[in-house]
């Protein structure tokens, strides 16, 4: 399909364009470098193009970027980024937000519409990481893949002008990604099957990387008073996806059954922060729940827990799962759509307990903490499981897309 660009080609590789809308501190952000990562260089040449430089890129992500990966800014003018330098400020009231609604129309897209057009003469497929430039798909004579990360249902269930108007432009992608097979699923049927092809393309891990990471000092940080074990989660503190509150309560239930000595430290930052810290006093736990904030690297902190606990109500492919599969850690998660259930392959490299249930949740971490022998087995089920979405099997489901859409 794309055979003049392939040609073109000056030492064999397919030229690979990653691109964002900026960089926060999601899941989205920490998949996309590991993207970067693994590829493999004797197959691929990767480049990166974000829209906007925000202060979790110029503070966090842009020394995690590989060094051979050349990266572009799109909105790079004062002028261009004024009204977004003001949302990343917190300074863009109601009449700030229509502003910068009529700026982006009138000028940020055409820039942007430019801009993308002058990269692609050089790459062989976009990666529209998170489909940021699906108004962009299907131009330029490139092989276009838009990424989505989240179940279809919980975005865009019962809104049927939504879904019609995200059909026209999702349809000029030669594929869309799901990252798992049931979001691909429901993305056949939410669209009715007129999507030109729904691929399954789970969010990538280097493993051996993350084990390096989970190894390093972490002594700075004093998680637990004089050691205590601990539980711990890695999420944003975010209720209406992440839902710490039942959590909490279930933390709170296990410590009133006193059989465990873990406490639990709570990774991760957001706008929910202080109504968790008022519950954790609320259920007489605060003594024993730590909320350690944002860390660059979490890893160590996982490592050293005895269990990792996800207690959210929706997913896409949660990277902390992954990661925790890489190092080798019990966990329990909700079976929440979509990702843990074919992550932890069924519930064989994981518990997973029903969505919003406190007892249940309660129950699955005092029986994992209080019996070593079943702890010990998810942790060997979960090295195993890594390996499905390690470097090998992500550089494979990645070409075989290309290979489909004729850009390889």
């Amino acid at each position: 399909m794309f055979n003049n660009k392939s040609q073109s080609r000056n030492d064999g590789r397919i030229r690979v364009l990653f691109h964002i809308t900026d960089f926060n501190d999601g899941g989205i952000e920490s998949s996309l470098i590991q993207w970067l990562r693994i590829l493999d260089r004797t197959r691929f040449k990767v480049s990166l193009s974000v829209m906007h430089t925000s202060p979790a890129w110029e503070n966090r992500f842009r020394v995690l970027i590989p060094p051979d990966v050349d990266v572009e800014v799109l909105v790079d003018r004062p002028w261009l980024k004024y009204f977004q330098s003001k949302r990343y400020e917190r300074r863009l009231g109601k009449l700030g937000r229509i502003a910068r609604d009529v700026h982006n129309t009138l000028a940020v897209r055409p820039h942007v519409a430019k801009r993308a057009a002058q990269l692609a003469r050089d790459v062989d497929v976009i990666v529209d990481f998170d489909m940021s430039l699906r108004r962009l798909s299907g131009r330029f004579d490139v092989a276009w893949l838009g990424v989505n990360h989240f179940s279809f249902d919980a975005r865009l269930g019962g809104r049927p002008r939504k879904i019609q108007r995200l059909l026209t432009q999702y349809r000029r992608y030669h594929g869309v990604a799901a990252l798992n097979q049931h979001m691909a699923d429901e993305a056949v049927r939410i669209f009715e099957g007129k999507l030109e092809r729904v691929i399954v393309l789970p969010n990538a891990i280097d493993i051996e990387s993350i084990r390096e990471r989970a190894s390093a000092c972490h002594d700075d940080i004093q998680l637990t008073p004089n050691g205590a074990p601990y539980i711990v989660s890695v999420a944003r503190l975010d209720e209406v996806q992440k839902d710490h509150r039942t959590l909490l309560r279930a933390y709170a239930e296990l410590a009133r059954r006193g059989t465990v000595e873990e406490h639990l430290v709570i990774v991760g930052n957001g706008a929910y922060r202080e109504e968790l810290q008022n519950l954790a006093r609320e259920l007489d736990v605060r003594e024993r729940v730590h909320f350690v904030g944002h860390q660059d690297n979490p890893h160590p902190i996982v490592a050293r827990a005895s269990l990792l606990v996800l207690s959210s109500k929706y997913e896409g492919m949660p990277m902390v799962l992954l990661e925790a599969l890489a190092i080798g850690k019990a966990i329990v998660a909700t079976d929440c759509p979509t990702g843990p259930r074919e992550i932890l392959d069924g519930g064989k490299a994981g518990t997973l307990v029903p969505v919003g249930d406190i007892r249940a949740m309660a129950d699955a971490m005092e029986r994992l903490l209080t019996d070593i022998g079943p702890r010990e087995a998810l942790a060997v089920k979960a090295r195993t499981r890594a390996d499905h979405y390690g470097i090998e099997e992500s550089n494979r489901r990645l070409l075989s897309f290309l290979e489909a859409v004729g850009a390889a």
